[in-house]
């Protein structure tokens, strides 16, 4: 079927070349069998006059996207990178004693207004490619085919090699699982076209350049750090083309801070392998994504990577205050039980009156001496004081 389809979207287009709608003045001209050779890509022609400056111009969609001198004023080589699909007018102008123009088209091809999405593919882990096209609704017994060109300037002539599905068995894209055969810097050619009914659909087609598609992974970042620095490095990443490329990467830098804190946040965009970052006391995460400098998409970002030092954490006052509370209620209760055996707490808090024990009391206020036989201590002796009140005589 695919074959099918190709042979007669190339024998559509190549007996088009052939069949040029013939003018008023056609027996005029000094130009005939104006020609298109879509594997070739020239447009030739027969002169029947000497001719001169002979200029070809493509024109799509009334916009000229294309000029060219002819080579030995009979043929133009057509290096254009815009859709056929939507019909292509080529225009011969010269000189044969006095100026000629000539054009010959190529229609738009199907029944409009079933593939009219454009076609968008993606480049992405160096070496593979994926394709999709918009599917519509109705008819609902439409099939599509996609086809691609291994050259810049060739029509799109060779089928997807593994088409995607959808739940319906309608084919939804394309996989492509070596890009080796795509070594031109140039665009290629990409197209979808498809029958329903057995009848064809207006195509669709794209000329798409392959480095202006491809999606990169994020390099492995590695970080070293100083008390105050820290050196980023990182490899170009990997790519589908051999040559020496430029890339833009775009650095994150976060520090890490807590629930309570405003988190700062630098973005970098630089196209060196490294860079340099000083920091001050705190953790930080760091990630990376890269591009071409002026077209693509960004890569995902990177794991982001954690470097730098901790800060060293504040203890709250609470902390501290609750021991000191604990151990000054210690020493307190420590110096009140030493102050009552003082002197000096029993003024502040005299005792309180009790009852004289006789026995107890009086036992610890004897005096020691030095025992003497036969001899009574002076506190032991007791004094009568004997007042004379007058002297009484004896005699009568």
């Amino acid at each position: 079927m695919a074959n099918l389809i190709t042979f007669l979207w190339f024998s559509m287009l190549l007996t088009l070349t052939y069949s040029q709608t013939p003018t008023p003045n056609a027996s005029d001209s000094p130009i005939k069998n104006i020609s298109f050779d879509a594997e070739t890509m020239w447009l030739r022609w027969t002169n029947v006059k000497d001719v001169n400056d002979v200029i070809c111009s493509v024109i799509v969609l009334s916009n000229t996207k294309y000029k060219k001198e002819a080579k030995n004023n009979s043929a133009c080589p057509i290096r254009v990178y815009a859709p056929w699909c939507q019909g292509v007018n080529f225009k011969i102008e010269g000189f044969a004693g006095e100026r000629f123009t000539e054009t010959f088209q190529i229609p738009r091809r199907g029944k409009e207004g079933i593939t009219k999405e454009n076609v968008s593919c993606q480049v992405h882990d160096a070496n593979l490619m994926d394709c999709e096209w918009t599917v519509r609704e109705t008819p609902s017994d439409i099939q599509y085919q996609f086809f691609y060109s291994q050259k810049s300037d060739a029509f799109a002539d060779i089928e997807c090699p593994k088409y995607k599905t959808d739940s319906e068995g309608r084919r939804v894209g394309c996989h492509f699982n070596d890009l080796s055969g795509f070594r031109e810097i140039r665009p290629y050619h990409f197209l979808v076209t498809g029958t329903s009914n057995g009848t064809e659909v207006q195509c669709n087609d794209e000329y798409i350049d392959l480095s202006k598609i491809e999606i990169f992974k994020p390099p492995n970042i590695t970080v070293e750090c100083t008390n105050t620095n820290c050196t980023m490095q990182w490899q170009v990443p990997e790519r589908r083309e051999t040559w020496d490329a430029e890339f833009l990467y775009q650095l994150q830098i976060q520090k890490i801070a807590d629930k309570n804190a405003v988190e700062q946040e630098v973005l970098v965009d630089i196209t060196k392998t490294n860079f340099n970052h000083r920091i001050s006391e705190g953790k930080f995460t760091v990630k990376i994504r890269t591009k071409r400098p002026y077209h693509g998409n960004w890569s995902e970002w990177s794991k982001p990577q954690e470097f730098g030092h901790e800060a060293p954490k504040s203890i709250p006052l609470a902390v501290f205050m609750w021991p000191l509370f604990g151990i000054a209620f210690i020493i307190l209760i420590i110096i009140g039980y030493l102050c009552k055996r003082y002197y000096v707490i029993q003024k502040i808090l005299p005792p309180v009156p009790r009852v004289k024990d006789q026995v107890s009391d009086n036992f610890h206020k004897y005096t020691q001496v030095v025992w003497e036989e036969n001899k009574i201590p002076p506190e032991q002796c007791k004094i009568e004081v004997i007042q004379v009140i007058g002297k009484k005589s004896n005699c009568p």
